[in-house]
C-alpha cells in the first residue's frame, strides 16, 4: 500500500478553494484504503490545537494514520 508523508497544511488544505482540488481526493483515497497518511510528532501536536473542522476530518479517517 502507498503511504503518503504529510504536514499540517494538508489537512487544513481540505477546506480551502485553492487546495481542495488536490487534498479532498488525497482523503477519498484514504477513506477506500488505497494510501496510508504518514506524519511527524510535530504535525500531531499542531494539529491538537486545529480548527475544529480540521479535527473532526483528521477523526472521520480510518485507522490509517500513523505518526512517525
Amino acid at each position: 500500500m502507498q503511504r503518503i508523508y504529510i504536514d499540517t497544511s494538508v489537512f487544513g488544505g481540505h477546506f480551502d478553494e485553492e487546495f481542495a482540488e488536490h487534498t479532498i481526493p488525497l482523503f477519498e483515497r484514504l477513506r477506500n484504503e488505497e494510501i496510508v497518511l504518514l506524519f511527524s510528532t510535530v504535525t500531531q501536536d499542531e494539529l491538537e490545537t486545529a480548527p475544529e473542522k480540521v479535527k473532526e476530518l483528521v477523526r472521520s479517517k480510518p485507522p490509517l494514520l500513523n505518526s512517525i
